[in-house]
This record gives structure tokens, sequence and C-alpha cells, in this order.
């Protein structure tokens, strides 16, 4: 099937009689009267389910339909994208070793690697990965390399085939986080990615009322991931997965708009008094459209980030102004939201830190939703520039 016919059926071989739309199998348990026949699910010969933790129709069905997005040998659903990163890391990294993360990842990311797993052991690396001799320099000695498709939150694309070959050569995997841009758009195991993991809660839900994450890649990367999951009991439980598949069916629907309406208001925004600059990887002359528009023909997505003259007292006047987007931490839903880093995604950061990674005071990030373009224009050009 094509990509708009892969995400409506994915995950899912209807039969004569099947339900049209999937049931929500809200069970912990399924009992069993054959000794030899439980021995056989629950070890993983035979399909079916015993426990919750271990595995859900529901969940089964989610991580199935996004591992066929993503042209994945399997996955696994997890309890958030946070969750679904960490047990990532464990099926490449299971012993402390070095870790190459993206000097400019999510920060929840980056505080997780330093707050939780330096302290085990693991010697976190954090390195430019636009810059190649960089990476290079990092990889010696590695368990395996984080990237991020597009950046959280300047939206910066991540040259993909460039990285993974270079860590393939040496043998270290990439774990690749795809929530920004999602398989609609990117498709990371193909460009030579041995993981990919996504926050469900954001575009693959789509609709803000979930939260979710998938792992997606190898057998055998993800049957090591699954096994974590199980074990620190990271399981995604059965009506949010039940959520984020109903979400999936539209997502190359909802991807074209948002990446339109991004698009549309990147241009809008820039030239306008009181923005210093705007960050979308698709803008002409940008220094990443060239690789941009190799990586993502399909459209950059949703988000896009603004930097504000005159800092958080500029940030708070535009979001006192503002009538239709509203202030969340979070990004991806049906609405246009914005976010501001210093106090949500990067607030784990210094100050300083947030500053060599390019996020100012006056940087806004905005998760750009599906409603007419020009009344989203009209409501940031207002409450930027209001007339007094």
């Amino acid at each position: 099937m094509r990509p708009d016919s892969r995400a409506v059926h994915a995950g899912r071989e209807l039969r004569a009689r099947d339900p049209l739309a999937p049931p929500i199998v809200q069970a912990a348990v399924h009992v069993f009267d054959d000794l030899d026949d439980y021995v056989d699910v629950a070890s993983g010969r035979v399909p079916g389910h015993v426990y919750g933790r271990n595995s859900n129709e529901n969940t089964s069905t989610l991580a199935a339909a996004v591992a066929e997005l993503e042209g994945a040998e399997a996955g696994v659903a997890c309890a958030s994208g946070m969750a679904a990163i960490v047990a990532g890391i464990l099926a490449l990294a299971p012993r402390p070793a070095p870790l190459v993360v993206t000097a400019d990842a999510y920060g929840v990311t980056l505080a997780m690697l330093r707050g939780d797993l330096a302290p085990l052991g693991y010697e976190v690396r954090e390195v430019d990965l636009h810059d190649l001799d960089a990476v290079a320099r990092a990889l010696p000695g590695a368990a395996a390399v984080l990237a991020e498709t597009i950046t959280n939150p300047l939206c910066r694309v991540t040259d993909l085939e460039a990285v993974c070959g270079l860590a393939g050569d040496r043998g270290v995997p990439v774990l690749v986080d795809n929530t920004f841009a999602s398989p609609a758009l990117c498709r990371p195991l193909e460009l030579g990615a041995a993981l990919v993991v996504h926050s469900a809660t954001k575009y693959l839900g789509g609709h803000s009322d979930l939260v979710a994450g998938v792992v997606a890649g190898g057998a055998g990367p993800v049957g090591r991931a699954r096994e974590r999951v199980v074990r620190m009991g990271s399981s995604l439980g059965p009506f949010e997965a039940w959520l984020a598949l109903r979400g999936l069916r539209t997502l190359h629907l909802r991807m074209r708009r948002h990446s339109e309406n991004a698009f549309a208001l990147a241009h809008g925004l820039v030239g306008l008094p009181g923005v210093v600059a705007v960050h979308y990887p698709l803008l002409e002359g940008s220094a990443g459209e060239p690789l941009a528009r190799r990586l993502l023909p399909d459209g950059a997505g949703g988000m896009l980030a603004v930097d504000l003259a005159g800092g958080r007292a500029a940030v708070q006047a535009m979001l006192s102004e503002l009538r239709m987007v509203r202030f969340a931490a979070s990004l991806a839903g049906v609405e246009t939201t914005i976010s501001y880093p210093d106090i949500t995604s990067h607030s784990a950061l210094s100050p300083e830190e947030r500053l060599a990674r390019g996020i100012t005071p006056g940087t806004v990030r905005v998760s750009a939703g599906l409603e007419d373009p020009r009344d989203l224009l009209e409501d940031f050009t207002r409450s930027i520039s209001p007339r007094r």
C-alpha cells in the first residue's frame, strides 16, 4: 500500500464480521486452562496475551501500526515518549558506556541522560550533530548515538544519512527521535537508524488527549526494549493505545495541513516588527533549507520557533494579546499553541546552556494546528505588533 493507505490500515487485517473500529480490551489479565498453552503465549511462541504489563491487544496493535509506518520489523508501545527513549537507549546500551547525543536535543532527554544515566556510569557526550567532524571525534568507544530528525525547539534538521553513515562505519547504532517529523514525513530506519522512537502524545495521537510512546526498529533491539518495558513497568494502557491508534488513522492528512500552516505562518512572521528571527526548516535562504528539502520532501511538519525582541517581557505581552492561540507545555494538537522553552522543555538547562544552543529569553516555540492559516497569522501579527 502507498503511505496514505498504510496510515488508515496499518496494524490490522480485518476479517469477515470483525468490528470496523478496534474494540477496547480493558483487561489486566487473561485466563488459561492449559499450562503448556500459557507457557507458549508467555514466551511469545504463539500469539496471545497473559498480563497487561507484558502486552495487550490495543497496545500490540498500536506498536504494529507504527512499526509498519516506519518500515520496521517490530515495535513496542510505552507509557510515554520518555519511557520509549529510555527503553531504546537501554536496548542499545544495556551497560554503562559513552552515549553521543545531539547537543540541541529535547531538554528533558538531556536532563534524563545527565541526572539518571550519568550517575549510573554512562558518559554523556553532547555533540553538535551538524558538525560531522565533531561527530567522528565523539564516536570512538560509544555505545549509541541519539539524534532527532527535527530538533526541539529550533527545528534544525539532522543529516541522518550522514550521521548514520559515520556511526555505521564504526559499528555504533543510532537511535532517532522522530516525534517532530512523524513517519508521514521521514522514516529514519531507511536512512540507517537502528531504532526510532516517538512521543505518541504528539503527532501520532494528534489530539492532546493521551500520553504514550513507541519504539520501532529491528526485531532484536525492539525485543530487548520490550523486555525492559515489561520489567520496568513502563507499559502503555489499553485506552491510551486505542486513542493513539485512532489518531494515527488521520496522520497523513493532519501532517499535510500542519506543514502547510507552519510554512505559511513562518513566512508571514519573517520581517514582522518585533520578530528577530524565525526558525523553520523550509524557509527560503535558510542555512538548513537544502538539507530539509532533501530529507523532508513532503513537508517539514508543524513546528517552528520565533525569537522576539524584548525577551520574556515581549513573550508575556504577546501571550496576553493572543485570542485564539493558547500557551500549552506540549505540542502537535489540532489547535495552535505556543510554549516557552525557558520554563518548559528546556527549563532543566542553565540560562547559559540555553543561550549556547540558540534559545534566547525571547524564543517561543509554536505548534501550528489545523486552523485557517489566515486566522493564525492575524492573531500572531496583532499580538506581536499590537496597534495601541
